[in-house]
């Protein structure tokens, strides 16, 4: 993978609207970790979605917090370099 040539592919927008959301997995205790990703223009946003439950003393509580990441430039090719299933087929060439 030529990491330059994928950031000048994301930069012009190639990759515009590929999303997905990742099979969720199991954290410490009754947690489940959930990363979701979409490409709008030159920039990557990563959600990580964090859900799970807690005995509050009466009855089990569930909770969801969403950690919210844009990555843009070489955060962004890292990123792809880790994940490139849904990029490489919009464009198979570069990988």
């Amino acid at each position: 993978m030529d990491a330059n040539r994928v950031l000048e592919a994301l930069d012009a927008g190639e990759f515009e609207g590929v999303s997905h959301t990742y099979q969720p997995y199991r954290g410490y205790g009754n947690q489940t970790h959930q990363v979701a990703m979409s490409v709008s223009g030159g920039t990557i946003v990563v959600s990580k979605i964090t859900s799970g439950k807690f005995f509050d003393g009466k009855e089990n509580t569930r909770y969801s917090e969403t950690d919210t990441e844009s990555l843009t430039g070489m955060d962004a090719v890292n990123f792809i370099a880790q994940r490139p299933y849904y990029f490489a087929q919009v464009r198979p060439d570069l990988f």
